[in-house]
């Protein structure tokens, strides 16, 4: 971003949760985390539903991107329900665009540029009557012809798209929804649950190093590292996670250690199982096991991948924007009691049938908890 434009992007970098937050030992209360809902509001009532959700003792989370790509109104309704009773939420690169959108509203309209956006707006829906159909287009021509307002056109941050989905949701929020999508982290860290929720996803370590180079936040003085500072040292000393677009966007890494949002390189919950097998305490000093022990991730985004269940890692983007299936995963309530399931009766991430539906639903969690899998269709 150019030094003449403001800071945009607003991220808050991470919230921790409490047991109180986020309870697993008490059989009246449960969490329910929900994959991306992209607007689309009716499936999510439909979801809430099925799980009997309820305020009063339920704890409900989202994976992030609670807005776009969806309808309008979804995207309003969903919005408006997520901001209006505080549900706790990491931040989608959808969301963020819109925060984004808002962000640079807000400084428009600071400047004195109200007028020249609202004008320019009811310029493009005339420009799409007569059969405009690329904003993109239509705003670098206006930025080269319209010289009276020239100073506004070079406002427009480049590579965004003006009057988008993102926009009309940004331009639509009111400020108490806004301040709602600002408070969202991009991470969130259950430390008595050892668990981390993020909506791209999260290294355990550095692809740059091998697994037992000391750079890697598994490695140091182990008899003083508790478990809690080791999942802290993922989180800070894992360059990649610093970064916040490989958070909110990250699918892979190629052979050059680059993190990507493509289909191309390994998934990163590939590389966070090999590391999470190898975990062996603290106090391990077995030839190939690292001194840690293992981390759950919950995380959103993958679509193209599906329901996505690891061991440690459970991707809960079912593709409901593309009319695929929408889904939960209920923790606590009666779940917290403990049952010994034989292993087939636990989701191996192949569970499931043509379409989609989910023949094996309980799913191991942490060390030994386990929780269940619910959707709806979105078709």
């Amino acid at each position: 971003m150019s030094p003449d434009f403001p800071d945009l992007s607003r991220y808050v970098s991470l919230q921790s949760l409490s047991a109180e937050q986020f309870p697993l030992d008490d059989v009246n209360k449960r969490v329910i985390i929900v994959g991306d809902i992209h607007g689309m509001a009716e499936e999510l009532n439909a979801l809430l539903a099925k799980v009997l959700y309820d305020p009063s003792s339920d704890v409900l989370i989202s994976v992030g991107d609670i807005v776009a790509k969806g309808s309008h109104a979804g995207s309003m309704d969903v919005l408006e329900f997520m901001a209006s009773n505080n549900i706790t939420a990491v931040r989608g690169n959808h969301d963020q665009k819109v925060i984004e959108w808002r962000t640079w509203m807000e400084w428009i309209h600071y400047l004195g540029g109200r007028g020249w956006l609202k004008d320019a707006q009811r310029r493009w829906e005339k420009a799409q009557e007569q059969g405009a159909d690329d904003v993109d287009d239509w705003v670098e021509d206006q930025a080269k012809h319209d010289k009276k307002h020239g100073k506004w056109w070079k406002k427009i941050p480049e590579g965004w798209t003006l009057f988008g989905d993102h926009f009309k949701v940004a331009e639509k929020m009111t400020h108490e929804q806004y301040t709602y999508m600002l408070q969202r982290p991009l991470q969130i860290h259950v430390p008595h649950a050892h668990t981390f929720i993020a909506h791209g996803g999260i290294l355990s370590s550095d692809p740059n190093y091998k697994a037992g180079h000391k750079r890697q936040p598994t490695n140091g003085d182990v008899t003083s590292v508790l478990r809690h500072l080791q999942e802290l040292a993922i989180l800070n000393d894992v360059p990649q996670n610093l970064i916040p677009w490989n958070t909110l966007n990250m699918r892979g890494v190629l052979d050059d250690h680059t993190v990507t949002r493509g289909k191309d390189g390994t998934p990163w919950t590939d590389l966070y199982k090999k590391d999470m097998k190898r975990c062996n305490g603290f106090d391990s000093d077995k030839r190939g096991t690292l001194q840690c022990h293992p981390a759950t991730v919950i995380y959103g985004h993958a679509a193209s991948r599906g329901l996505d269940i690891k061991r440690w890692t459970i991707g809960l983007d079912s593709g409901c924007v593309y009319n695929r299936r929408m889904t939960a995963l209920v923790l606590g309530g009666k779940a917290a009691a403990s049952l010994d399931l034989p292993a087939h009766n636990y989701y191996d991430g192949e569970a499931i049938d043509v379409d989609g539906n989910i023949l094996s639903s309980r799913v191991k969690f942490g060390d030994s908890g386990h929780g269940k899998i619910y959707s709806v269709s979105c078709k």
